[in-house]
């Protein structure tokens, strides 16, 4: 049976075509607004675009574009019209770009201003439509989604790039629909909900579902945030919602916790993107005082696996990390890897982490294999303890344990643990006393594992979320 994830979206407009759907930050902490009407139309022009441009049901389109508006509506007509959205891995070069086009089988290429005239022509000669969201004009024709194979991509975006290159990830429309429902069973929305959305994914679900998102002040370099138009945003639009990774809630707390602020009118928070360090889960909720608070794991392929309703209780650090309970649409199987050993003696078998369900992207049927190792405990539980390429254990311990307890210390803001067959070598981003590192570090493991411990200025993060360690950068 063919069908079409827009459909979903498309339908949730069309029920909210009067009220407000998307409110956009502008220059001056001004905001604009689109209703579901804005949207549809907006869509309809870009649409009537590709198609009179020869872009066909199937084929490939890259947006290079920069987070606006028509990202997102551009985004939504290609796929409407049964065509494949091509979003590139964070921080593209023009190299990588290129790079992109000549090996991802691209057809179309859309960017924010007409390209010049030598490059339009090169493009024609290789078969590559080149156009430009810049002076499209308005179209009211609501065209109903073209349905497609369940199985043909839907959207195709790129991992963070943790353990080296960016990999595309490939998401049916079957996948995507099924991740829609995952989450509205995970997270039901209500009428009139006031969303904070950091990541796609969630962008998308709240159009299907109808709730507002206000769209968070961001450069597109998340590095170059200014906390003070986001807290400034939160209170101005009467965010009831957010999420966000590891760095960006980590920018918002040193901002409330420099001017003695609070977020009492956020009913939910959700982390995920990168392992959630538990001392800071603990200090958001001084700062997100009546908020509930969610760990949430998952992949790309897969979101979610995992969610954990953070309660007063703290998880030990040297546990690992702890990502809660599997969702019920998700199998888990867990390869046998080796055996950890926790301070108190109790024993886990932990290996590589796969998950298998209908919101799981995978080639067929099969496993997929998050890279992420771990263990299931006694209450069924899912804890991470390692990453995929540095796996190593020593004396019953994975590299995340180490690093998890190191962030615990006071003053440390990056910590890693590169497993060698000597042992353990530690790298730390912060101002803690050297001697107040190896007290945690004795406190919970055996010395002996070991061997150096550097303080760096900086440790190299991953391009997408700037909390995942590059383990093959660290020196």
């Amino acid at each position: 049976m063919a069908i079409n994830f827009y459909e979903c979206i498309h339908e949730g407009l069309l029920e909210n075509r009067d009220r407000d759907l998307l409110v956009w930050p502008e220059p001056f902490l001004a905001a604009r607004t689109y209703t579901g009407e804005a949207i549809l139309n907006r869509i309809s022009a870009i649409r009537s675009e590709l198609s009179g441009a020869g872009l066909r049901q199937g084929q490939s389109v890259l947006l290079v574009l920069p987070v606006t508006f028509d990202l997102i509506c551009t985004l939504l007509a290609i796929m409407a019209m049964g065509a494949v959205p091509v979003l590139p891995p964070a921080a593209s070069s023009l190299r990588s770009l290129l790079f992109l086009v000549i090996k991802g089988a691209i057809n179309g290429v859309i960017t924010q201003r007409k390209l010049p005239l030598p490059v339009s022509w090169l493009a024609n000669r290789v078969g590559i439509t080149l156009l430009s969201t810049e002076g499209i004009a308005p179209s009211s024709a609501w065209l109903p989604p073209q349905p497609v194979d369940p199985d043909q991509p839907a959207l195709i975006s790129h991992s963070s790039g943790s353990t080296g290159r960016a990999k595309p990830i490939r998401r049916s429309h079957r996948v995507l629909l099924a991740q829609h429902r995952a989450l509205s069973d995970a997270f039901p929305p209500w009428p009139r909900q006031r969303d904070f959305p950091l990541f796609p994914n969630i962008l998308l679900h709240n159009l299907a579902t109808g709730t507002v998102s206000i769209l968070p002040d961001l450069p597109n370099d998340i590095t170059r945030m200014e906390p003070t138009r986001i807290v400034q945003q939160i209170a101005n639009q009467h965010v009831q919602t957010l999420t966000g990774n590891v760095y960006y809630v980590q920018k918002l707390l040193q901002h409330a916790e420099q001017h003695s602020l609070t977020f009492p009118d956020v009913w939910a928070l959700g982390i995920g993107g990168s392992p959630v360090p538990e001392p800071l889960v603990h200090s958001l909720k001084k700062v997100f005082v009546r908020s509930a608070i969610y760990i949430i794991y998952g992949s790309s392929e897969a979101e979610p696996i995992a969610i954990r309703p953070v309660g007063p209780e703290h998880s030990a650090p040297c546990a690992g990390y702890a990502v809660g309970t599997i969702h019920p649409a998700v199998r888990v199987r867990i390869s046998t890897f080796g055996t950890l050993t926790l301070r108190d003696g109790v024993s886990y078998a932990a290996g590589e982490i796969a998950v298998k369900g209908a919101h799981v992207a995978t080639n067929g049927n099969d496993w997929l294999r998050t890279g992420d190792f771990g263990y299931l405990d006694e209450h069924k539980q899912l804890f991470l303890t390692g990453r995929k390429g540095n796996e190593r254990l020593h004396r019953g311990v994975q590299h995340y344990q180490v690093e998890h307890v190191l962030l615990s210390v006071n003053g440390i803001k990056r910590a890693a643990a590169r497993s060698t067959e000597q042992g353990f070598t530690l790298y730390v981003e912060g101002n803690a006393e050297e001697a107040a590192l190896w007290k945690a570090l004795e406190a919970n493991f055996p010395r002996e594992i070991f061997t150096r411990l550097c303080f760096r200025k900086k440790l190299p993060v991953d391009a997408r979320h700037h909390s995942k360690i590059r383990y093959d950068q660290l020196r």
